[in-house]
């Protein structure tokens, strides 16, 4: 504060108190209180845009040269804030500074799809949870965002949010997508090159895996069984894709469901699905990545405990289906 208070003294010797007025509060006399969120990745200037158009500050200039003369650029927090408009701007910045935030903080769950994590997160949003499913699927916001396909699907990273009621849901799209991004740092990018996946392969074989590892430690392992089947030409016969299809989450798949008609359908359609069927976290990208090195598996079967047991070929699949059907009969036995 001292040095705030150094540098507007100098400010107004040089400026006749021009510069101080700017960075004065907007209404005083009757002010009112508004939310707002700082994205991650969003420059000074864009934050600076936003409170104008807010109402909470007089002049975007004058507030992101104050932040450069404090040399606070890289230290505003992204979050849910709220301002009063009887605030200075030096005030509002020592908020973001200091990570004052006003919030809700809620959990985002790996391995959602999107429709779950708006009606997860609805209630947080203006326009309930049919405006995410709207805001994900705009195409205009996914180009701008750099996501490569028709929906978010994939790419609303899991992680605990904090954010102010009402959200909108643009801002919320924004704020899951650019966390994606982040996540999807330099290592990640250099893997993906150096395998020649591209990142919406990666991110769609990522979301089959998240969707069926239960145990972390087996990722790998089935990373490398779909990845050997997608080389030797195999359909992936992934249930997880079948329940996307459905639009139904399934303890068991039956015969009938293996027929649905849809692109999503990855025992009728060799290779893989057209997009994400679910938001995977970073083990399951890690996982398609790096995959269990020396693996020669192509099949594995679930137990009923979350873990799997995997075989080379199909008649050691037949013998391990077999295993667990002798134990699953033995456990349901009177």
């Amino acid at each position: 504060m001292r040095r705030v208070l150094i540098l507007l003294a100098v400010l107004v010797a040089g400026s006749g108190g021009f510069f101080l007025a700017l960075l004065s509060p907007v209404q005083s006399r009757q002010p009112f209180t508004i939310s707002f969120m700082v994205l991650p990745g969003e420059s000074v200037q864009d934050i600076s845009d936003n409170l104008e158009t807010l109402g909470l500050i007089r002049s975007r200039r004058a507030f992101v040269s104050l932040v450069r003369l404090q040399g606070q650029s890289r230290k505003l927090m992204a979050g849910p804030y709220r301002a009063n408009s009887g605030e200075w701007a030096w005030e509002i910045i020592r908020k973001m500074v200091q990570g004052d935030f006003q919030d809700t903080s809620i959990t985002v769950p790996e391995g959602l799809w999107m429709v779950e994590i708006a009606k997860k997160v609805g209630f947080l949003l203006e326009g309930g949870a049919d405006s995410l499913v709207q805001a994900a699927s705009d195409t205009a916001l996914l180009k701008s965002l750099g996501v490569p396909g028709d929906t978010a699907e994939g790419y609303l990273f899991p992680d605990t949010y904090r954010l102010i009621s009402p959200t909108p849901a643009e801002a919320m799209v924004r704020h899951m997508v650019r966390t994606f991004f982040q996540t999807w740092n330099r290592d990640l990018r250099a893997r993906a090159s150096s395998r020649g996946m591209p990142i919406h392969d990666v991110v769609t074989l990522a979301s089959i895996i998240e969707a069926e590892a239960q145990v972390p430690a087996e990722r790998s392992r089935i990373a490398a069984v779909y990845l050997n089947r997608l080389d030797r030409g195999y359909p992936l016969q992934a249930d997880p894709t079948i329940h996307y299809a459905l639009g139904e989450r399934k303890k068991r798949t039956l015969y009938d469901d293996l027929e649905v008609s849809s692109p999503y359908n990855t025992y009728l359609h060799p290779g893989l699905p057209p997009g994400p069927i679910c938001n995977p976290g970073l083990g399951a990208l890690q996982a398609v990545l790096w995959p269990l090195e020396g693996c020669q598996d192509m099949y594995f079967v679930a137990q009923g405990d979350g873990t799997h047991l995997f075989a080379p070929d199909f008649a050691g699949h037949l013998r391990n289906r077999r295993l667990v059907q002798e134990a699953h009969a033995v456990k349901t036995s009177p």
